[in-house]
């Protein structure tokens, strides 16, 4: 990744931090024919440009026994790695409740359907599955193979977020913005303490 992407994915994180500090979350921040432009601005389909997105982290969870001391798994991880466990460590959680939020975490849909309104959000992050999310943040609760997970959505200013809560596990946030001709999506583990994002950026398709 070169220095002007990285640059252009810290813009992008600290854009998504400062907005969450300012607004309370809620619905959409505008009306009218505001509210109308902010919604076109977010639907269609978006297709993940790989060069300009975090790498991948490594799923180095795979194949361990839910039964495993956490410490055992630390001693051969990578560094990036590392990070993660502990900030889902400070949740104090089993290894099966870190494999189910890390998966969530890793998600890397390359291919991104919105379709925005004033009424819901219509959301695929995986082809063949549409998550409909009402307006006024009632959670939506789907199954991804062996985990349920509740999703919620709010707006804080003009960036769209997406709670989701893994149930029996942790929570990861998404946060998209449209910056120019880009969707940047921004995914962090909500726990005790910061967080390192993970930055997929997305053109229109």
């Amino acid at each position: 990744m070169n220095l002007g992407t990285r640059s252009f994915l810290a813009i992008a994180a600290f854009s998504a931090g400062a907005w969450g500090c300012a607004s309370g979350g809620g619905g959409p921040p505008v009306g009218g024919a505001q509210a109308e432009e902010l919604f076109a601005a977010y639907t269609g389909r978006w297709e993940l440009d790989e060069s300009s997105s975090t790498a991948q982290i490594p799923n180095q969870l795979e194949g361990v026994a839910d039964e495993a001391p956490v410490a055992d798994i630390a001693r051969n991880e990578s560094r990036a790695m590392r990070r993660y466990r502990r900030m889902v460590e400070s949740r104090r959680m089993s290894v099966s409740e870190m494999r189910a939020t890390i998966e969530v975490l890793r998600r890397r849909p390359e291919t991104l359907l919105l379709r925005a309104s004033a009424i819901e959000v219509g959301y695929t992050p995986i082809p063949g599955m549409t998550i409909t999310l009402p307006m006024d943040g009632t959670d939506v609760e789907v199954r991804e193979g062996e985990h349920r997970i509740r999703t919620t959505l709010s707006w804080e200013g003009p960036i769209l977020s997406l709670d989701h809560q893994v149930v029996g596990g942790g929570r990861v946030r998404e946060q998209l913005e449209v910056i120019g001709d880009r969707l940047i999506m921004t995914r962090t583990i909500v726990a005790g303490g910061p967080s390192e994002p993970l930055v997929l950026a997305y053109d229109r398709g």
